[in-house]
């Protein structure tokens, strides 16, 4: 049997610009989540802990940043495989070639050529491919199929994007789907998606140990990886490293502004630890003329509960803009005109007040959606 705890995107250094405000805890927070990774391969015993690219932000990063990287590495028990990804490229000015970086534990392992690494203690090894550079059209796994020259347990790790429709770019390093039977892996350990991924049981995106946005579903997680024999399923476990909380929610003004607000606070009122929890509201629809005191309150009351951090983000329209708008299209058309009740005689007999009011509610969506 062979322990592998899988983790990737750490994106040390991480700018953060867009919670700009609270930048500092969320570097801070990529640091505790890290930890959380070392401790869970620790107490799970792992044979090895590998990270599948984009351990740091960029090769800009100071060397102070390197240092603390290191120091969270060296407390892990099983040695540390680090794969450069395209955030960490191994080009001439890659961190990886600091003197910091090289002063590294003697457990944590740079997995930058192409020979097979052996997984000591085991029967595994680690089929590497590291990225020499930011995009790139050719499949990473490449080199390694139709391999036959290495009779054990193989762990393929590579950094890019499975060639699955609408979620890959062509200079995204794109993965063929059946990557894993080309190669003769068990394992395929990718990293770039923020998300955790498992695709068809043998390849599987860890995802980012913790969340670097809101709405990155899927992340603040690593994966714990078995492999009973060479040939056999692996059996992949969701474990949480994460510590932040990121809070997305809709505040619907057309629905009314008051009503919203007490919806959207009562589903915040749950959130567990409001230090480390940031919030960001977006409102839709169509507002009325009270919305503005009514999202400014929501928004002063948010940030008197303790979050880390508030932002609203107005993507509501203001009803008169709308009116304005309905009206426009009105005179070009008797249908739209009595609809809005300004033209009576031009619906089918029948058709009652609330299906009018309907149909003006349809009209001002389709409004909205043309302005987006």
């Amino acid at each position: 049997m062979v322990r592998i705890l899988h983790t990737a995107d750490w994106q040390m250094g991480l700018r953060a610009q867009h919670v700009a405000s609270v930048a500092k805890e969320v570097r801070r927070a990529r640091l505790d989540a890290a930890r959380n990774v070392i401790r869970v391969a620790n107490s799970q015993r792992v044979d090895a802990v590998v990270l599948a690219g984009d351990i740091f932000e960029d090769n800009l990063v100071d060397d102070l940043l390197v240092r603390e990287v290191m120091t969270v590495l060296e407390a892990s028990r099983a040695p540390v495989f680090v794969l450069p990804g395209n955030h960490d490229a191994l080009t001439p000015e890659a961190v990886y070639h600091r003197a910091s970086w090289k002063q590294r534990p003697a457990q944590v392992h740079m997995l930058d050529g192409e020979a097979p690494v052996p997984v000591p203690g085991t029967s595994a090894v680690l089929l590497a491919a590291p990225l020499r550079q930011k995009k790139g059209m050719k499949d990473p796994t490449a080199p390694w199929w139709g391999r036959q020259d290495v009779d054990a347990i193989r762990v393929g790790v590579a950094h890019g994007s499975l060639r699955i429709a609408g979620r890959h770019a062509p200079d995204d390093f794109p993965i063929a789907l059946d990557a894993v039977a080309r190669a003769g892996l068990d394992y395929l350990a990718l990293g770039h998606w923020h998300g955790q991924y498992i695709h068809e049981g043998r390849a599987a995106y860890a995802g980012a140990h913790e969340t670097t946005k809101f709405g990155e579903e899927g992340s603040g997680q690593a994966l714990l990886v078995e492999l009973a024999s060479r040939g056999a399923m692996p059996r992949l476990t969701p474990v949480s490293t994460g510590t932040l909380s990121w809070r997305a929610v809709e505040l619907d003004l057309g629905q009314g502004a008051e009503s919203e607000a007490k919806r959207v606070l009562g589903e915040l009122r749950d959130s567990a630890e409001r230090a480390k929890t940031l919030v960001r509201v977006r409102t839709t629809g169509v507002a009325s003329e009270d919305a503005d005191a009514v999202v400014k309150g929501l928004e002063d009351d948010l940030l008197g509960k303790g979050f880390l951090h508030v932002r609203v983000e107005r993507h509501d329209k203001a009803k008169a803009e709308v009116e304005g708008r309905l009206a426009e299209i009105a005179r070009g058309s008797s249908l739209v005109a009595a609809l809005l009740g300004e033209q009576s005689g031009a619906l089918e007999p029948g058709v009652s007040e609330a299906g009018r009011l309907a149909a003006r509610r349809l009209l001002s969506e389709l409004v909205m959606e043309a302005w987006r």
